[in-house]
C-alpha cells in the first residue's frame, strides 16, 4: 500500500512525529506550507494563528511537489490551535478526494482541550479509523509520545 503522511507543523512538534511515523510505515512525507508564512515571533504567531482559527480562515497552500491523489492512503498530522484544527490542514481537506483517503490522524496539543478540535476535524474525514493525541514536547507527559506513536503505527497495520 502506498502511504503518504500529510502534516502541518509550525514549531516542529508535528513534523517530528510525522517523520517517526513515516519511518515506521515506510511512507512518504508532504509538509503543508501556506503561501503567506506565519510571523517569526511566538507572540505574533499566537495572535495571527488564533485569529485565523477564530474566523475560519482558509489560507492558500504552496503547490505540492507530489500528488496526494497517487496514494492509496493518507495519514494526517495536525497541531491543535485554540481547541481547533489549523487553517492549513483545513485548506488541504477542502479537496474531498484527499479527505476521503485519510484513514488515520495524529494531532498535537500543548495540553489544552483537544476534543473540540478532534470533533471538528473528524467531521471532514469520512474514512477515519485511527487517531492518536500527542503532547507538545514542552509538556511533562510528552515522554509518552513515542509509545503512543508505536501503538498508532500498529493500529494502522
Amino acid at each position: 500500500m502506498k502511504r503518504l503522511i500529510v502534516y502541518y507543523s509550525l514549531s516542529g512538534n508535528t513534523e517530528e512525529a510525522a517523520k517517526k511515523i513515516a519511518k515506521e510505515l515506510g511512507a512518504d512525507l508532504l509538509k503543508l506550507e501556506t503561501v503567506k508564512a506565519m510571523p517569526k515571533s511566538f507572540a505574533a504567531q499566537i495572535m495571527v494563528g488564533g485569529g485565523q482559527v477564530a474566523f475560519n480562515h482558509i489560507p492558500k497552500l504552496k503547490p505540492f511537489d507530489i500528488d496526494p491523489s497517487s496514494y492509496d492512503e493518507i495519514i494526517l498530522g495536525s497541531p491543535i490551535w485554540n481547541s481547533k484544527g489549523v487553517p492549513a490542514v483545513n485548506a488541504f481537506l477542502k479537496d474531498e478526494k484527499a479527505a476521503a483517503k485519510v484513514t488515520s490522524l495524529f494531532f498535537l496539543s500543548g495540553g489544552g482541550e483537544v476534543q473540540k478540535g478532534l470533533t471538528a476535524i473528524t467531521k471532514l474525514l469520512p474514512n477515519l479509523k485511527n487517531t492518536v493525541s500527542l503532547l507538545d514536547k514542552k509538556h511533562e507527559d510528552s515522554k509518552n509520545n513515542d509509545a503512543k506513536i508505536t501503538e498508532f503505527v500498529k493500529s494502522i497495520g
